[in-house]
């Protein structure tokens, strides 16, 4: 997606992003439980496409840098959570020069020009057993969610490209990744009494329904890296 653009959009909504969230809070809080599934308390932390900051301080990290390409977004961010560090930055470009126990890539995919410079780009934080965290929406779920957003139940993304996990995977493969799990997570993102806890918990525990589930999760690991990683990333491969 043009770079130019994609700031410009979020620019234009930071002061709104928060009260979005609000509004789709139980996606967002599936969200940030599947990073609590890999992601442990106390880690040190890279969070790319940061926002306002609510996700890296859910995981309570030792050590958490935030990046974003909108000024308005970061200075929000730095404001609510000023225990950790949060940076305008470009994630195609970036080079922070250290390393990171966990990177996370929460549904930023779309919205990069360029999804390999951004892999190649992370690879510099990685240590030996860092680990890559990669949310993406499911491209079968395009028709909802642009009808969705149409009628004003979703937060407004502007222009944006879904890939398949497929695609993801190559693409970091590319830039010296492996793949180290892949998982389907959310079948219903909206708060539906008893329903939506059921059918969510499928979708975490049952491999077949992986490639119907909004939420592709990919996990990755540097090539080269040793078998055991630093958190659990012990779901369904």
């Amino acid at each position: 997606m043009p770079k130019e653009e994609v700031r410009k959009h979020f620019q234009e909504i930071a002061g709104d992003y928060d009260r979005w969230k609000e509004k789709a809070s139980y996606y967002y809080g599936l969200l940030a439980d599947i990073y609590r599934e890999f992601v442990p308390p106390g880690a040190t932390v890279l969070e790319i496409g940061c926002g306002t900051g609510t996700l890296l301080h859910s995981l309570s990290p030792r050590r958490g840098v935030g990046v974003d390409l909108s000024p308005g977004m970061v200075e929000i961010a730095a404001s609510k959570h000023p225990a950790l560090t949060f940076l305008v930055a470009d994630a195609e470009k970036l080079d922070l020069g250290e390393t990171f126990e966990f990177v996370i890539v929460p549904d930023v995919i779309e919205h990069l020009s360029d999804v390999g410079a951004m892999f190649r780009a992370v690879r510099r934080h990685c240590g030996q057993g860092s680990r890559i965290i990669v949310t993406s929406v499911n491209p079968l779920w395009a028709p909802v969610l642009h009808l969705a957003e149409r009628l004003g139940l979703k937060m407004p993304e502007g222009e944006h490209r879904w890939l398949s996990s497929r695609e993801l995977n190559a693409l970091a493969e590319n830039a010296g990744f492996i793949r180290d799990g892949e998982h389907g997570r959310i079948l219903l993102p909206k708060r539906v009494p008893l329903l939506a806890p059921l059918l969510n918990w499928l979708a975490g525990r049952l491999g077949f329904l992986r490639p119907l589930c909004l939420t592709q999760v990919i996990v990755l690991k540097p090539r080269g890296a040793p078998p055991d990683p630093v958190g659990s990333t012990s779901a369904d491969k």
